[in-house]
């Protein structure tokens, strides 16, 4: 039983890798606008560099840039597209009736993609940060408790973006939703600045904030500013997090439930 249990979510991988596949070019160009924005903030620091001094240097920056794009490839998800194409069209209902939760199947949705971003953008985006822009590389022990940091920035933006999702059962309209999570999300996590570069004051507010753990905090972990016992505390943010952010989901679905209830009546 626990077997077929298991299947079915692979299955739901499964799918979303062969859907994804099957568009090569639309990966390939998404790929390639990634390189092109990371050579973008490549040549805007430095020239900001050559201008003044940047605390840290230079290459702290660069390597914080590169770790921002691998975990926004990796962790970052449209949630809100994939739940407002279905409310639009009417068939979210048959999601419900799917034998596991819609958010169970949204989820396994967005890790499949996660995983194949992970696999077609940031890896690339990685080798390339190493041997083309000479970014600083974690040693072992690091890398291992990047990875699974990423996993869970994962969970942590999806939650989030699960539960902002739930608006379009209200404005029928998803975009926006998504752009406006997006841009606070982007600003606040550090994935357009490093948030070390903040004055004290305005880096305690953004720590008080789950974006903090949606990208700078694997970031430290890549960069090495954070070690030994630093990490543990890292990931114990971020599953507070996890916790804090799921029952947020829960209770925001049941909202929305509640009104895909009363259209259908």
């Amino acid at each position: 039983m626990k077997r077929l249990k298991t299947s079915k979510y692979f299955e739901i991988i499964k799918v979303i890798f062969k859907e994804a596949t099957a568009y090569r070019l639309d990966a390939l160009m998404l790929l390639a606008s990634s390189i092109v924005f990371l050579l973008l903030y490549y040549f805007v620091w430095l020239a900001i560099d050559q201008s003044g001094e940047i605390p840290g240097g230079f290459q702290q920056v660069i390597t914080y840039i590169v770790a921002g794009q691998i975990v926004s490839n990796a962790a970052f998800t449209q949630t809100e597209t994939f739940i407002g194409d279905r409310v639009r069209r009417g068939t979210i209902v048959n999601e419900l009736k799917r034998p596991i939760s819609l958010m169970t199947y949204t989820y396994f949705h967005e890790l499949a993609w996660a995983l194949f971003n992970f696999i077609a953008k940031a890896v690339p985006i990685a080798i390339i940060g190493i041997i083309f822009l000479g970014i600083d590389t974690p040693n072992l022990v690091n890398t291992f408790f990047f990875v699974l940091s990423v996993f869970l920035a994962f969970n942590v933006v999806f939650l989030f973006a699960y539960s902002t999702a739930m608006l379009v059962f209200w404005t029928k309209v998803d975009w926006s939703i998504r752009m406006m999570r997006n841009t606070v999300q982007n600003l606040f996590s550090g994935v357009l600045f490093p948030l070390y570069l903040l004055p004290d004051t305005l880096n305690t507010v953004f720590n008080l904030l789950p974006f903090q753990v949606m990208a700078d905090a694997p970031i430290q972990i890549f960069t090495m500013s954070a070690t030994g016992s630093e990490i543990y505390f890292i990931l114990g943010k971020q599953i507070i997090w996890i916790v804090i952010l799921y029952f947020v989901a829960f209770f925001a679905w049941k909202k929305a439930r509640t009104k895909l209830t009363v259209q259908g009546g």
